[in-house]
């Protein structure tokens, strides 16, 4: 046989070799499971400790009690709300904002702007930080519960204009609400 028919018989052997062995063609792996434990959520909880409370704050106020259900402001008053509020926190990178919400409180068009709501909060005990003016920016060290003084104050302008624009209105301050909302770090 010559060389030329034996190779032809070699090359057609190995391609038929291969063809039947296609299915079977492995490499070699591998595989191992890692003990990595598990991923957990955090947590942010926000809630009241105690009641609110009602304050006059009022330059030359002869008291400093004050009752939205029975008393009425003048322009020129300061009443204060001061409730305490719990945030409970745990989590890597949590950070939260507490506000004030103004649609909380509807406050007639012709004392929009002249009823002005600031709200402070200062912290009273617990590992978290608080920044800011409003929103405030809560940040919680090691987690767990940190209690704040949270103080809305509602300051009346006494430069309405003249007559009796803003007298006999009614503002129902009951429904004054707050938010504590998660952002990312």
């Amino acid at each position: 046989m010559n060389k030329l028919v034996k190779g032809a018989i070699a090359g057609a052997v190995g391609v038929a070799l291969l063809l039947g062995g296609a299915g079977t063609f492995a490499l070699w792996n591998s595989s191992i499971g890692v003990a990595s434990g598990n991923v957990a959520t955090g947590t942010l909880a926000f809630g009241t400790s105690t009641g609110a409370t009602w304050t006059d704050a009022s330059p030359g106020a002869t008291t400093t009690t004050f009752d939205p259900t029975t008393q009425k402001i003048v322009p020129g008053d300061v009443v204060k709300l001061t409730q305490t509020v719990s945030v409970s926190a745990t989590g890597k990178n949590l950070v939260a904002t507490l506000a004030y919400v103004p649609s909380s409180v509807a406050i007639p068009a012709d004392l929009v702007g002249k009823l002005v709501p600031t709200i402070t909060v200062t912290k009273l005990a617990g590992d978290a930080t608080v920044t800011g003016s409003g929103p405030y920016t809560i940040t919680p060290v090691a987690g767990g519960t940190t209690t704040f003084t949270v103080v809305l104050t509602f300051t009346f302008d006494k430069t309405l204009p003249t007559g009796i624009v803003g007298q006999n209105e009614s503002v129902d301050l009951s429904g004054a609400s707050f938010t504590l909302t998660q952002v990312h770090s």
